[in-house]
Protein backbone atom coordinates (compact mmCIF):
# COMPACT_ATOMS: atom_id res chain seq x y z
CA UNK A 1 0.00 0.00 0.00
CA UNK A 2 1.49 3.72 -1.26
CA UNK A 3 0.49 6.02 1.30
CA UNK A 4 0.61 9.72 0.05
CA UNK A 5 1.82 12.83 1.64
CA UNK A 6 -0.58 14.68 3.93
CA UNK A 7 -2.89 17.18 2.40
CA UNK A 8 -3.31 21.02 3.11
CA UNK A 9 -6.43 21.83 3.84
CA UNK A 10 -7.99 25.40 4.15
CA UNK A 11 -10.77 26.17 6.76
CA UNK A 12 -13.32 25.41 4.19
CA UNK A 13 -12.68 22.68 2.67
CA UNK A 14 -11.93 20.89 6.43
CA UNK A 15 -15.61 21.76 7.80
CA UNK A 16 -16.61 20.06 4.43
CA UNK A 17 -15.42 17.07 4.58
CA UNK A 18 -16.29 16.90 8.56
CA UNK A 19 -19.81 18.08 7.81
CA UNK A 20 -20.37 15.62 5.38
CA UNK A 21 -19.02 12.88 7.33
CA UNK A 22 -21.34 13.35 10.15
CA UNK A 23 -23.91 14.19 7.72
CA UNK A 24 -23.94 10.58 6.73
CA UNK A 25 -23.46 9.01 10.26
CA UNK A 26 -26.86 10.64 10.94
CA UNK A 27 -28.37 9.33 8.15
CA UNK A 28 -26.68 5.99 9.26
CA UNK A 29 -28.42 6.17 12.49
CA UNK A 30 -31.67 7.31 10.88
CA UNK A 31 -31.60 4.44 8.78
CA UNK A 32 -30.85 2.12 11.98
CA UNK A 33 -33.20 3.08 13.91
CA UNK A 34 -36.04 2.71 11.68
CA UNK A 35 -34.99 -0.86 10.48
CA UNK A 36 -35.04 -1.42 14.23
CA UNK A 37 -38.85 0.25 14.49
CA UNK A 38 -39.98 -1.30 11.46
CA UNK A 39 -38.51 -4.73 12.79
CA UNK A 40 -40.49 -4.76 16.04
CA UNK A 41 -43.75 -2.99 14.59
CA UNK A 42 -44.42 -5.98 12.22
CA UNK A 43 -43.26 -8.61 15.21
CA UNK A 44 -46.34 -7.23 17.00
CA UNK A 45 -48.61 -7.21 14.57
CA UNK A 46 -47.79 -10.68 13.56
CA UNK A 47 -48.41 -11.04 17.42
CA UNK A 48 -51.20 -9.21 17.44
CA UNK A 49 -52.67 -11.24 13.93
CA UNK A 50 -51.89 -14.40 15.73
CA UNK A 51 -53.05 -14.30 18.48
CA UNK A 52 -56.45 -13.15 17.52
CA UNK A 53 -56.22 -16.35 14.45
CA UNK A 54 -56.27 -18.67 17.55
CA UNK A 55 -58.21 -16.64 20.14
CA UNK A 56 -55.68 -17.19 22.68
CA UNK A 57 -57.18 -15.93 26.15
CA UNK A 58 -60.25 -14.94 25.14
CA UNK A 59 -58.56 -12.40 22.49
CA UNK A 60 -60.68 -10.65 20.32
CA UNK A 61 -60.51 -7.67 18.74
CA UNK A 62 -63.19 -5.79 16.30
CA UNK A 63 -62.82 -6.58 12.32
CA UNK A 64 -62.58 -2.92 11.53
CA UNK A 65 -59.76 -2.50 13.39
CA UNK A 66 -57.29 -5.71 11.85
CA UNK A 67 -58.31 -4.20 8.69
CA UNK A 68 -56.50 -0.86 9.49
CA UNK A 69 -53.90 -2.91 11.26
CA UNK A 70 -53.27 -5.04 7.95
CA UNK A 71 -53.38 -1.74 5.86
CA UNK A 72 -50.84 -0.01 8.31
CA UNK A 73 -48.52 -2.99 8.04
CA UNK A 74 -48.39 -2.83 4.77
CA UNK A 75 -47.79 0.39 4.65
CA UNK A 76 -44.90 -0.07 7.01
CA UNK A 77 -43.55 -2.47 4.62
CA UNK A 78 -43.69 0.01 1.89
CA UNK A 79 -41.86 2.55 3.33
CA UNK A 80 -39.37 -0.17 4.39
CA UNK A 81 -39.07 -0.91 0.97
CA UNK A 82 -38.67 2.62 -0.27
CA UNK A 83 -35.92 3.65 2.06
CA UNK A 84 -34.23 0.31 1.02
CA UNK A 85 -34.74 0.89 -2.46
CA UNK A 86 -33.11 4.29 -2.10
CA UNK A 87 -30.29 3.40 -0.02
CA UNK A 88 -29.27 0.96 -2.66
CA UNK A 89 -30.50 2.43 -6.33
CA UNK A 90 -30.04 5.98 -5.62
CA UNK A 91 -27.81 7.85 -8.47
CA UNK A 92 -25.02 9.84 -6.60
Amino acid sequence: MVRSEPQELTPKQYIDRVTTFYRMEMQRGALHFLYWTYGFMLTATMLIIFLQGFRFGGFNLDASFLKWLGAVTLGEVGGLAATVYGALFRRK
